[in-house]
């Protein structure tokens, strides 16, 4: 009996052709057709599925633009992200919904009446056992009788002679989209504000006002301006009272300010005011930084 070895050379080749899943026939403008819409295979794509801390480990090149991942962040946010091979990062294409996450509160209940600064310096729980916020006498002109203080649970600034500003730590938002930030402030007594002194509004013993602005990153703060009609293109909000004018008698906007739709790594909110009478009050209370 004889035996008869064959050899078979395989070659290697390339074949050009569409795949379809689920189908004989896929669309002709696609290179893969997955149909779900059988009576035997219902079903979606699953896109890989990894944690933050191995999205550095994934190997990619400008070649790898249109990746396709599915992220979940340590605060539990999950994304899908597409690779940006021209920009070398990850983009976000949409995060998941989740109820918002509170990444920094302050309601001042949790300090001695008396916390904060005056002419003598820090007082109550201030610095030592504060460490959410910082205050800032910028021109040092808190005199005897002046103060920003917390009082049953607000923080009150009254005829501070010049701005004094009041700063969160830096709040980290890292992994967080849409981050919000919310504080009330209100005031009383005669405040006013006259216009024309703009130009030297920290030492014209006249114009009172509030400015709340923000730093993401590190980056120069952004003032918000106008806050609902209630402010000017300088100021977050001032008194409806023109100093020296005829006008209305003294108000202040009591007002809840909320700004949306930040993103970054860290937050600092800064609140700048100033009054300069012994009756003239602001009062800033429930500051509160949400995140998705």
């Amino acid at each position: 009996m004889k035996y008869f070895k064959t050899l078979f050379i395989l070659i290697p080749f390339m074949i050009s052709a569409q795949v379809g899943v689920n189908t004989d026939s896929p669309h002709p403008s696609t290179v893969l057709d997955i149909d779900s819409n059988n009576t035997i295979n219902f079903g979606g794509l699953l896109i890989p599925s990894i944690l933050e801390a191995q999205k550095s480990l994934v190997l990619t090149t400008i070649e790898s633009e249109g990746t396709l991942l599915f992220v979940t962040y340590p605060s539990g946010v999950r994304c899908l992200e597409i690779y940006d091979g021209t920009q070398n990062v990850w983009q976000k294409i949409n995060c998941l919904n989740l109820d918002p996450v509170i990444l920094y509160s302050e309601d001042f209940e949790s300090y001695v009446d008396g916390t904060g600064i005056n002419s003598s310096g820090g007082s109550g729980d201030y610095p030592s056992s504060v460490s959410k916020w910082i205050l800032n006498d910028v021109l040092g002109s808190l005199a005897s009788s002046d103060y920003v203080e917390t009082q049953s649970g607000v923080l009150e600034a009254n005829d501070t002679n010049g701005p004094i500003q009041f700063d969160t730590q830096s709040i980290d938002i890292t992994g967080y989209s849409n981050i919000s930030f919310s504080l009330d402030i209100s005031g009383s007594g005669t405040l006013e504000y006259n216009p024309s002194l703009h130009a030297t509004d920290d030492t014209n013993m006249v114009n009172d006002y509030v400015n709340v602005s923000y730093s993401v990153d590190n980056s120069p703060f952004v003032t918000i301006t106008d806050f609902n009609g209630n402010g000017n293109v300088n100021h977050t909000l001032l008194p409806y009272y023109v100093s020296g004018g005829a006008g209305s008698a003294p108000y202040f906007p009591n007002d809840t300010v909320v700004f949306t739709g930040l993103s970054g790594s860290s937050l600092v909110i800064r609140v700048q005011f100033q009054n300069w009478a012994g009756d003239e009050f602001f009062y800033i209370d429930n500051i509160e930084v949400l995140g998705n």
